[in-house]
Parts: C-alpha cells; structure tokens; sequence
C-alpha cells in the first residue's frame, strides 16, 4: 500500500490507457456504430454492477439529465470515430468547456475570471477541425461537433448527479445507454447474433477493459491524486487514442487536424494548470471517458 500511497498517479494514469483503446478497437470493428455502442455499454454496466450501491445513488432531474446525455456522447463518439478522422472524434468531446463557460458567464453575468485564454485555444482548434477537409464525412463532422454540448451538459449535471458514487452512476448510465439504444435501433439483436466471436471478443474489451477497468483504475487512483493532477493525467486518454489509430490502423490525420487537436491539448491543459477560484473548470476527468 505504500507504494500506491506514493505512486497513486500511475493508477490513474493506466486508467487513462484503459479509456484511450476506444478509438483503435471501435474504428476496427465493422459493426454498425448502435450496435458497438448498445453492446458495450450492457457490457460495461453488468461488469460494473458490484459498485451499484443504490442507496449511495439519489434518483432525481439531475440524475434524469446526466442519462440522456451519457447516452448522447455514447453514441455520437462511436458514430463519429466510425464516420471521421480519430483525432477530430476525440477531440471534439472537449470542446465542452467552451459552452460550460458561456453557461457560466449567461448565469453569473460576470465576463472577468473566466478561463478565456483555454477557450479562445479550444475555439482555435475546433474552427481547424471543420475547415481541414479532411478524411471523413462531412455528417460524421457535425456528429463530432456535438459531442462537445453534450459533454458540458453531462458534466454539470453528473457532478450532481453522483458525488457519493461515481461508480455506481457510471453502471446506471452504460446499462441505461445499452437499453435505450436497443429500443430505438431493435436490429442490433440480429446483427449481435451475426458477429464472429473475435468481434464479440473486442466488445468484451471495450465493455471490460476500456471502460470498467478505466474507471475503476482512476477512482482507486483518484484516491492518492489530487484532482488536479489527475485531469493531467487523464488526457493521455486524448492523446493515446489517435496514436494507437496511427500505429495499428495506418489511419494518419492531417497537418491541420494534427494542428487543431493540439490547440485543443493546450486548452485543457492551461485549463487543469489554473489555480481553483480562478476560472478553473474541470471538464474532464471522471465526469466520463468515451
């Protein structure tokens, strides 16, 4: 134990690897985008089932609103990792601080002491991402795109949603994506019957490993590490993913996707490095890795 009392980042940080085989396994499957979708999340939220705990959960508007949206980031990552450049899928999701601190600034009314400079980055680097032109349909763009409102409406309301249980919200949320996503696309029964067992091997993967096993990993890491610290660590989530693409996918982006995604890294990155009180937002990280 004293070794994780003193190396407790490197918890985190296995998380955060865990959570970045989404991009590579998802672009290899040749599953429809709902079927990966519904089939991870049921697997993911009957392995996280042990830390439901249902009484530490209070079911109420927020815990209503952080479900759709959960689902909605879901799907629109898969679609769009199956649809557009890996680094544009990823990317997009944090963009959500963008639209966090509009909401801020709409409530409060008050301009000074938010995290301008992150979101002029971030900006910078989403307006790179829809001019690059790059691999990918224009459709799987726009899906992309809107992961980032979804994720800033997850955020707010996940962090009162599940204070007392991250877990246990997370198991809710997967199980909840999986059935919603059955009902409104019913041919994903057929089409699981239709897999080759190496395709069910690489859902047992993402349901497991990329999701279960990256979020147990990071609230047992999150423990030890500030979490401050912990929203640095967590972004080799973002970085890993469109390298693990490149490396084992030969699916490299373009110069100006390559420019926009590290805008986006800057942006995050400046964001996590201010000092609480001081604009500081915490977008990521165990609101939810996709």
């Amino acid at each position: 134990m004293k070794f994780i009392d003193k190396h407790g980042w490197i918890l985190v940080f296995l998380g955060a690897v865990c959570w970045s085989l989404n991009s590579p396994l998802v672009k290899y499957m040749t599953a429809s985008a709902m079927t990966i979708c519904c089939l991870r999340a049921l697997i993911a939220g009957i392995a996280l089932l042990p830390f439901l705990r249902p009484s530490r959960l209070k079911p109420d508007r927020w815990m209503a609103v952080y479900l759709l949206a959960f689902a909605g980031v879901c799907i629109t990552v898969i679609a769009s990792l199956s649809m557009t450049d890996a680094a544009i899928a990823v990317g997009m999701q944090y963009t959500a601080l963008i639209w966090l601190t509009l909401t801020a600034v709409l409530r409060t009314r008050r301009f000074r002491g938010q995290p301008w400079g992150p979101v002029i980055l971030i900006l910078g680097g989403l307006l790179l991402f829809m001019s690059s032109g790059s691999a990918g349909s224009l459709s799987g763009n726009l899906i992309a795109a809107s992961e980032g409102i979804l994720f800033a409406v997850m955020t707010a309301s996940g962090k009162r949603a599940g204070q007392e249980n991250a877990l246990g919200l997370t198991c809710i949320a997967n199980l909840f994506t999986g059935a919603l996503v059955l009902l409104i696309h019913p041919q994903t029964a057929s089409e699981a019957l239709s897999m080759t067992p190496s395709q069910w091997e690489i859902l047992l993967v993402l349901g497991v490993v990329q999701v279960a096993m990256g979020y147990g990993l990071y609230n047992l890491g999150l423990q030890y590490v500030s979490p401050q610290r912990a929203s640095i660590l967590a972004l080799w989530e973002m970085i890993l993913g469109p390298v693990w693409v490149a490396l084992f996918l030969h699916e490299y982006s373009s110069g100006m996707v390559i420019a926009g995604f590290l805008l986006i890294l800057g942006g995050i990155c400046l964001n996590a490095l201010r000092p609480p009180g001081k604009g500081y937002i915490l977008v990521k990280p165990d609101d939810m890795a996709l």
